[in-house]
């Protein structure tokens, strides 16, 4: 682990001590947990990364960037709280919590599973709890905690985050990317009881043969093999994205992606659908920690002057 790893393993950990006392005090918690994410997030030492990203994305002047960056790092704040309430997350709690943008969608997960594609929003491991408690049997494709050079500082946190999500999953797991054979045979057994099945493919990849995505200016290449087997197995895919609202709850974004034909043309929807949502939330995202180092797109250049909608300070 080099010096730098080293020291966001230190501050992840020292992040989630301080976040599991925030999660016993009565009264303020929000407030407090969103300061905890502006002082404390172990991405505050890339604040400059961060803001030269809204920059990049939004063509934001540097106190608007100064502005959406500790928006985004409140939403790690108050996700840090919230994983030390993950056992009392129940039906009640999302009915109460969880603003869903198109019951229909959530009706349709209910009742035909498939794949749901999501991103990385810092409370993505929630997203798994809201569906599963929502009644829609839940599967997670997730990157084990096990062989991270992180896992003995924060390992413990970790397996709160995975242990007690998937315990709210209504019948699925997680399934994980280091164990190929588990991972294949748990996609075909989800997939043919109609559960649904959450996978994030937002990371970068190694470019690649195939054609890029491209997304607010920029371009790149995902790692895609959970789109092509559900294209394959003929099983529907649905596009979600649950972020806070900055206040306590939550906002559920759902689409429905119909009769795609190929990979790219879901992973580019994929990615136009992200742009709508961090228009209108633009901490939503947690790619931002890595989009300024991502390749300026070289053929479907974005309006990168269309401002996200304007949010108070909190």
């Amino acid at each position: 682990m080099d010096p730098k790893e080293l020291a966001f393993a230190i501050a992840s950990r020292r992040f989630f001590q301080g976040a599991q006392w925030l999660s016993r005090l009565p009264g303020q918690q929000v407030k407090l947990s969103r300061r905890w994410g502006r002082i404390a997030s172990p991405y505050v030492a890339d604040r400059a990364q961060l803001e030269l990203s809204y920059v990049q994305a939004f063509g934001a002047t540097p106190q608007v960037a100064k502005e959406l960056t500790d928006q985004w790092l409140a939403s790690h704040g108050l996700f840090a709280t919230s994983i030390f309430s993950y056992k009392h997350m129940n039906p009640e709690w999302v009915q109460q919590h969880v603003k869903t943008d198109k019951p229909e969608v959530m009706q349709s997960l209910q009742a035909h599973g498939g794949l749901v594609l999501s991103y990385h929003s810092h409370h993505h491991n929630t997203l798994g709890i809201v569906l599963g408690q929502s009644g829609v049997s839940t599967w997670g494709v997730a990157a084990t905690e096990k062989a991270s050079p992180m896992a003995p500082y924060t390992g413990r946190f970790m397996r709160i985050i995975n242990g007690e999500s998937e315990a709210k999953f209504g019948g699925g797991k997680y399934l994980f990317t280091d164990e190929p054979r588990n991972l294949l045979r748990g996609l075909k057994h989800a997939f043919s009881c109609q559960h649904a099945v959450v996978s994030i493919c937002d990371n970068p990849a190694p470019a690649s043969d195939e054609a890029p995505v491209y997304f607010r200016g920029k371009q790149l290449h995902v790692g895609a093999g959970v789109v092509a087997m559900a294209l394959e197995q003929g099983v529907p895919i649905t596009l979600a994205l649950l972020c806070s609202n900055l206040q306590g709850g939550y906002e559920l974004r759902l689409k429905e992606i119909p009769n795609a034909n190929s990979v790219h043309e879901v992973l580019q929807t994929y990615f136009d659908f992200l742009e709508e949502i961090v228009l209108q939330t633009p901490w939503a995202w947690q790619g931002f920690h890595w989009y300024s180092g991502l390749p300026q797109s070289t053929i479907n250049p974005s309006s990168n002057h269309t401002a996200p909608s304007s949010h108070s300070e909190v």
